[in-house]
């Protein structure tokens, strides 16, 4: 079992993301980035979808992206157990949102998705 917010929770979770039937036809029009980003850890992670392709890579900090979260290992943790919702977390001041937000209301199905898949990958904290 992985440890959360590593390099291999993160492979298996975009195996799990491209495996996903749901997601995988939601996304098939879609064409974003989003980066997430554990401020504490000084760790960088980038979800590239175009037209269905899902790629997650380890990136440096700064990277371009259409979206952005920010947030510390604990805010992380607690969004991945189901502990506090993304929306809330971002609402809060708990993670920091970057891009338009019209555009991710846009995607917001999309979105919740992404975090089912993520909170149903085996981890370790």
């Amino acid at each position: 079992m992985a440890k959360f917010l590593s390099d291999e929770f993160f492979s298996d979770f975009q195996k799990a993301l491209v495996a996903d039937q749901k997601w995988s036809e939601s996304a098939k029009t879609v064409k974003t980035s989003v980066a997430f980003n554990v401020t504490d850890m000084g760790q960088n992670y980038l979800l590239s979808v175009e037209n269905g392709a899902t790629t997650l890579q380890k990136v440096p900090p700064g990277t371009a992206a259409e979206f952005s979260f920010d947030g510390t290992f604990d805010t992380w943790s607690k969004v991945v157990k189901g502990e506090l919702d993304l929306q809330s977390a971002v609402l809060k001041g708990q993670l920091k949102f970057k891009g338009s937000i019209t555009k991710i209301l846009m995607y917001r199905d999309r979105f919740i998705r992404v975090g089912e898949v993520m909170r149903d990958v085996p981890k370790e904290f």
